[in-house]
């Protein structure tokens, strides 16, 4: 792989960015949800199926997610680059389940669907970049691959199940495409 010279995606600026926009954003679609300024349901519409399979998914994610790459961060501990991505993909997790926590108590349950897309989105460039920060073990790479595919998983099923369960539903009067 090619070693890049300059993160952006992992440089404390583009972090520290990120978080206060990802912050303020789910601040204001919450708001605008709990309002009715915004037509989306206050909490997810699982089916039984489906909330088994997030019990489920979110065991998956805390293992492939927070585990794997806190491992990675001891193992690599030595390495400048491979420290500082791994300390930063670790702090905006835990920014991002603060939120969730929070902002689900505070505005309406359905925003962790929202604050979940933002920072998924942001956490496939911050592991794609990583990957590219500095050479890796094969062992290494091997489960920083197995990082990005379970985020690459994880947004297909952000689109395919969870943002449709918070999606209003269609009205009879309204007009069908």
């Amino acid at each position: 792989m090619n070693i890049i010279t300059t993160p952006i995606a992992n440089n404390p600026l583009t972090i520290a960015s990120f978080l206060a926009g990802a912050t303020l954003s789910s601040i204001l679609i919450g708001w605008l949800v709990k309002t009715g300024s915004l037509p989306l349901k206050n909490m997810m519409a699982y089916s039984e199926g489906q909330l088994r399979f997030m019990r489920v998914w979110v065991k998956i994610a805390l293992v492939i997610g927070v585990i794997v790459p806190l491992v990675l961060l001891i193992t690599l501990w030595s390495n400048k680059n491979a420290r500082q991505f791994l300390a930063s993909y670790l702090v905006v997790v835990v920014v991002q389940l603060a939120c969730e926590a929070s902002f689900s108590r505070w505005l309406v349950k359905s925003v962790v669907v929202v604050i979940g897309t933002i920072y998924t989105i942001f956490r496939l460039w911050q592991v794609w970049e990583g990957l590219h920060l500095t050479s890796y073990t094969q062992l290494q790479l091997g489960l920083l691959w197995l990082v990005m595919l379970f985020w690459i998983a994880n947004i297909i099923m952000l689109i395919f199940m969870a943002i449709p369960t918070i999606l209003p539903e269609k009205n009879e009067n309204q007009p069908s495409n």
